[in-house]
């Protein structure tokens, strides 16, 4: 383990580390938090990592509970929400992003026998690599499953992500579904549009700041309050495909 550290949370911390000769990602549990509820929580995060397997999902290396639990992952050079602090992206840029977080999403929603639910679409954990070329120049991987959730399960909790982000019904486990992240998505999107985390009081405003109608006419579907009326991660693909631009 380095003393690089990427990142830090209420639930501990992500440090650089070297495994078999390369740098990765290590996210290590508190151990003032570490609890029998927690470690199962992290094993859950675990055994998910371990399921999946796509080009936009960040990918799982190892893990392990003893001592301080820990999960390995690639690692990855910057954040889509360093990238918009520090002053934006292209609209190329944001089109190839929004198409990488998508593909992810809809993996995650048509995994089988039955979805999984991100529940806490942020910039924060959409990575990015540099790809020298290409359109927008960017591969986006879409990590942190901590708050991710396999339906159907008993006794889900309350959505666990950046409330800014989160669908009206996050608060009703009654009526969590893929929509709920495609809200979060949406509120992605608007955040890659304007360059600012928008707050809910916002959103109307800054959507109507939207010059694209096409990429306006998405977001706004994306964030209706009706949860069934949302479009699914695959009609927004098929959308984006056909140049929401």
């Amino acid at each position: 383990m380095t003393e690089r550290i990427l990142g830090r949370g209420g639930w501990g911390e992500v440090r650089v580390a070297r495994f078999h000769g390369l740098e990765v990602a290590a996210k290590v549990l508190h151990e003032t938090i570490i609890s029998e509820y927690n470690v199962s929580l992290f094993s859950r995060e675990m055994n998910i990592a371990s399921k999946i397997r796509h080009p936009n999902l960040l990918q799982f290396i190892g893990a392990t509970t003893e001592g301080n639990p820990m999960i390995l992952t690639e690692l990855m050079p910057t954040s889509l929400r360093k990238e918009l602090e520090s002053g934006g992206v292209a609209y190329p840029a944001i089109l190839s992003i929004s198409l990488d977080v998508a593909c992810a999403l809809n993996y995650l929603h048509l995994f089988k026998p039955h979805p999984i639910l991100h529940r806490d679409v942020s910039s924060a954990n959409v990575l990015l690599q540099p790809m020298g070329g290409g359109l927008g120049g960017w591969r986006a991987k879409v990590s942190d499953y901590g708050s991710a959730n396999l339906q159907p399960l008993i006794g889900r909790t309350t959505n666990p992500g950046n409330p800014v982000y989160s669908a009206p019904e996050a608060g009703n486990p009654r009526e969590h579904s893929p929509s709920m992240d495609v809200f979060s998505y949406g509120v992605l999107l608007l955040e890659m549009i304007t360059r600012r985390i928008p707050l809910p009081e916002e959103r109307v405003g800054l959507i109507d700041g939207i010059r694209r109608a096409s990429f306006r006419s998405l977001v706004e579907r994306c964030l209706i309050v009706e949860y069934r009326h949302r479009p699914t991660m695959n009609d927004i693909i098929t959308e984006l495909n056909d140049t929401v631009y």
